[in-house]
């Protein structure tokens, strides 16, 4: 079972065909970001660095 998880993730994350084979593979290249962590430039609005650290993350964010 654990054989054909790996592998299955191997392919998900399109390393099924690497000419290099499944040893290229290096540490962290299957691995997939969360869309809900917080990431810069991405899916923060713009001015979150200078909001007040209690409100920094919240969705709703107005400058002033």
């Amino acid at each position: 079972m654990r054989i054909w998880r790996h592998l299955k993730l191997l392919k998900q994350a399109g390393r099924a065909h690497d000419p290099l084979g499944v040893d290229a593979t290096k540490v962290g290249e299957c691995a997939v970001e969360c869309p809900a962590c917080p990431h810069p430039n991405r899916n923060l609005p713009d001015g979150w660095d200078h909001a007040n650290p209690a409100q920094r993350y919240v969705a709703c964010l107005t400058t002033r």
